[in-house]
């Protein structure tokens, strides 16, 4: 029998609050539809049910959601639909996505995305549902959001592999569209600080080496630390941001500090997950003033790397390179077994003898408008790769 099957023939009004139950005697979720009221009102519920999933994330923790919520998605048009279980009142599940209003080849255009994604560039992300019934509420969530559908997109960027969105959004394979994977490195801890050593290259393990004891010797002051107090985290940040954007600067890119809401949202995000105990945010000082930051999340077993940045003046001794070393060396210390370097698979990253898996973007049209903006990007592509008009 199909999920849907025995649900009332009701849709849930995007914006409201209403809700259809089973007409059968299945113990089917209770489904609703949020606004944005009441998304802010699951924050009590949202961690325990993240915990209760199999997609542990930082990036799906009321810390990130919430801080995205009040920051760069404060007037974002939320699509949001819960099930919970119809006696205890439970939250079973949670679809948590955002329409963006978009504009391609002068068409404007609505797309379908999960909350806290885009310019942060999150991994790992997926719909929180409880394990045990992960496959049933997930199909029942992504159907109930499909058949209300009002986007003409849909681009989930950075989705774990094998979680109940992947299987749910995946589960035609003839639909059109395209999955395209994203490397995301990560190191291996349980062998300790030495096998992290022994995995890496040799110039690379020598570097850490002889540029530490470098900067030991001719600089005064030099601590390693990890911030721990709320009063701390708008300098630390401050200087975070002012050198990462410095070095990106260089090299053309555009910085994740690149704009005042991003500030904003990164500097929420630092104070919610100190508060919640997974904020690692470590600096290397001299003479009391950060020559380099590093900024992680602890979920789990896993410490993640999410973004770094160090003084360019000090570059002649590697610390970058350090406070890396310095992030790894202290998951080590509190017992974690992974250190997640998230996307991207760059050389300094392949450098410390990392090991690869894949989250996925999935991209695909919906509705008469999308297909036609399919269509158009598919005849772009060689317009675009060639820098021409296609040859007649």
């Amino acid at each position: 029998m199909a999920p849907l099957a025995g649900i009332a023939a009701h849709h849930l009004a995007p914006g409201g609050a209403e809700r259809f139950v089973s007409t059968d005697q299945r113990r089917l979720p209770l489904l609703e539809r949020l606004d944005r009221t009441g998304v802010l009102s699951l924050a009590a519920e949202w961690d325990p049910l993240v915990a209760a999933s199999s997609s542990g994330s930082p990036f799906l923790t009321w810390a990130w959601v919430g801080s995205w919520l009040d920051t760069m998605g404060r007037n974002a048009d939320l699509e949001v639909v819960t099930a919970r279980d119809p006696a205890s009142g439970r939250l079973l599940g949670v679809a948590p996505f955002v329409v963006k209003t978009k504009r391609r080849a002068g068409l404007s255009y609505r797309a379908l995305r999960l909350i806290g994604n885009g310019a942060a560039g999150p991994d790992h992300l997926d719909m929180p549902i409880v394990a045990d019934r992960a496959v049933e509420i997930g199909t029942l969530l992504w159907e109930t959001l499909d058949r209300d559908r009002r986007w003409d997109v849909i681009d989930l960027d950075g989705v774990a592999p094998d979680g109940p969105l992947a299987r749910a959004a995946l589960r035609r394979s003839t639909d059109p569209g395209d999955v395209v994977g994203i490397a995301c490195p990560y190191l291996p801890l349980a062998g300790g600080w030495e096998a992290v050593q022994a995995g890496m290259s040799r110039g690379h393990r020598q570097n850490i080496r002889r540029y530490g004891r470098k900067l030991d010797t001719e600089a005064t002051g030099v601590v390693e630390r990890m911030v721990t107090s709320v009063g701390e985290i708008g300098e630390t940040m401050s200087a975070l941001a002012a050198m990462h954007q410095e070095v990106r600067a260089r090299k053309g890119d555009r910085g994740a500090f690149s704009d005042p809401a991003l500030v904003e949202f990164h500097n929420a995000v630092a104070r919610r997950m100190l508060v919640a105990g997974r904020l690692r945010l470590w600096r290397l000082d001299v003479a009391g003033r950060a020559i380099a930051v590093i900024n992680c999340f602890r979920y789990g077993d896993t410490v993640a790397f999410y973004t770094t940045g160090f003084d360019a003046a000090w570059s002649r001794y590697g610390p970058g390179r350090r406070i890396m070393a310095t992030a790894i060396r202290g998951a080590i210390d509190e017992g974690a077994t992974e250190f997640d370097f998230l996307r991207g698979h760059e050389e300094y990253k392949q450098a410390w003898g990392t090991r690869l898996r894949h989250d996925i973007r999935l991209r695909r049209p919906a509705g008469d408008k999308g297909r036609m903006l399919w269509l158009l990007r598919r005849v772009a592509a060689p317009l675009r790769r060639r820098g021409g008009r296609p040859s007649t």
